[in-house]
C-alpha cells in the first residue's frame, strides 16, 4: 500500500506527543525552526523577468514545464495546458482537457504528453493541439513522461515502468518492481542514453533496459535497507538519475548518492545521503540536496568530498538546477538562493514567491521557478 510518508510521520509524532502529555502536565513540545538566513555578498543579483499564476496545488513538485520549439509548455493540476513565450511570459495558446492532471507536460517529436489522476496517459499533437490517443496504465503517474521518437515512457504509482507506442498508445513493454509496504509518495523520471533506459524505483534500486524492446540489462542497489522498522527501511528513489563523465548518479531517501559505471553495469562509489531530489552537476562538481536542507558536494574529477553546507537546514529545499555554472535552489519561504558550486558559498538571493518553491527549470538564458501553488516566475542573473 503506497501512503504519504509525511502524513505517516505526522501521525506518529502526534501519537508520541499524546503519550507524553498523559504522563506529564507539561505539554510543551520543542519545535526546531528552520535555520535563519545568513547575510551574503550579492555577486549575482537576481532579476524577476515575469510572473504568471496557474490553478491547482503542486504539492509534490511534479508539475514541471517542458520546452519545445522555442516555447515553454506548462500543465496545471486543474487540467489546462499552456504554451508560453519563455522570454515575455505571454500566452500563445491554451488547451482545456477538463480533467484533473497528476503531473506536468512532456514534449518532443511533435507530441505533448500529460497524465491524469485516474492513470490515463494522453498524447496531444503539438501543432493542432488535438488529442491523438489516451491509454490507462493502471496507476497514477506522478512524474513527467519521457518522450522518444518511438516510445513514451511513464512510471505509475504501483511501481511499474511502462513503454507506450508513441503513435498509437499501445503498450510495448513494461517492468514492475517489487513495491515495499511503505513508500514515499512520488516517482522519478527515467532517462534515455544511447538507446538504454535508466530508471530508479521505490525499492531503492536502479535498473537499465533496452529502449526498443524493454529487455532487462541490469539492476543494482542505490543503497541497502539497514533499519529494523518499516520507517527506517524507507529507501525510495523518487528522482531521475543523472549522467556525468561516463557515470550515472542516483540518490534515494535514507540511503546514498551512488555512482554506477555504465560499462561495468555496477555501482563503483557511494556516499551517505538522504534525498528526494536528482543530483545536480555544475562546474565539474556533483551536488546532492538532502532532505534536511544540507547540501553535499563532490569533485567529478575523483569523487572526493569537496564541501558540505548546513546554511539551509530545515528550510525544505526544492530540487536544484545548474544555471550559468552556478547552483540554484529554492526554499519554504519562496527564496531562490544562488550557490557557488566550487565553494558552497551563497552568492545571490531573491524572494520570488510567498509560497514554498518546489522546482526550478532552466532554458537558454532564463531560469523558471515553480512554487507550491503553481505560480511560475522567470528569473535571470
Amino acid at each position: 500500500m503506497k501512503i504519504n510518508i509525511f502524513l505517516s510521520i505526522v501521525l506518529i509524532l502526534i501519537s508520541s506527543c499524546s503519550t507524553l502529555a498523559f504522563w506529564s502536565d507539561d505539554s510543551d513540545v520543542e519545535v526546531i525552526e528552520p535555520v535563519a538566513l545568513q547575510s551574503f555578498k550579492d555577486d549575482y543579483p537576481i532579476s524577476i523577468e515575469w510572473k504568471k499564476s496557474f490553478k491547482g496545488e503542486n504539492s509534490l513538485g511534479s508539475f514541471k514545464p517542458s520546452f519545445y520549439s522555442g516555447n515553454m509548455l506548462i500543465a496545471e493540476p486543474e487540467g489546462n495546458i499552456f504554451s508560453i513565450n519563455p522570454i515575455s511570459g505571454k500566452e500563445s495558446w491554451k488547451i482545456n482537457l477538463d480533467r484533473e492532471l497528476a503531473a506536468g507536460v512532456a514534449s518532443g517529436f511533435g507530441k505533448l504528453i500529460v497524465s491524469d489522476v485516474n492513470g490515463f496517459v494522453i498524447a496531444i499533437d503539438s501543432e493542432t493541439q488535438e488529442i491523438i490517443w489516451e491509454k490507462n496504465i493502471g496507476g497514477e503517474v506522478l512524474s513527467n513522461a519521457v518522450v522518444s521518437a518511438s516510445l513514451i515512457l511513464v512510471k505509475n504509482s504501483v511501481g511499474e515502468l511502462v513503454a507506450l507506442n508513441a503513435s498509437s498508445g499501445e503498450k510495448k513493454w513494461s517492468f514492475r518492481s517489487q513495491l515495499p509496504t511503505l513508500t514515499v509518495r512520488g516517482t522519478g523520471e527515467s532517462i534515455i542514453e544511447n538507446g538504454i533506459v535508466f530508471s530508479t524505483f521505490d525499492n531503492g534500486r536502479m535498473a537499465a533496459f533496452q529502449l526498443e524492446t524493454g529487455f532487462f540489462l541490469w539492476d543494482a542497489p542505490i543503497s541497502f535497507v539497514e533499519g529494523s522498522s518499516e520507517l527506517e527501511n524507507l529507501i525510495d528513489a523518487d528522482s531521475a538519475p543523472v549522467i556525468a563523465k561516463q557515470l550515472i548518479f542516483a540518490t534515494n531517501y535514507q540511503g546514498n548518492l551512488t555512482a554506477f559505471d555504465i560499462a561495468q553495469k555496477r555501482p563503483v562509489w557511494n556516499s551517505k545521503s538522504s534525498s528526494f531530489h536528482s543530483p545536480i552537476v555544475a562546474n565539474n562538481m556533483i551536488m546532492a540536496i538532502q532532505d534536511n536542507g544540507s547540501i553535499l558536494s563532490f569533485s567529478l574529477a575523483n569523487l572526493a568530498p569537496s564541501w558540505t553546507s548546513e546554511e539551509y537546514l530545515r528550510r525544505q529545499l526544492s530540487s536544484g538546477a545548474a544555471y550559468k555554472n552556478l547552483l540554484l535552489v529554492g526554499d519554504l519561504d519562496g527564496y531562490v538562493h544562488v550557490v557557488n558550486p566550487m565553494t558552497g558559498i551563497t552568492v545571490g538571493r531573491k524572494k520570488v514567491s510567498s509560497n514554498p518553491i518546489m522546482s526550478i527549470a532552466t532554458f537558454r538564458d532564463h531560469a523558471y521557478v515553480i512554487d507550491q501553488e503553481s505560480n511560475v516566475a522567470a528569473i535571470k542573473l
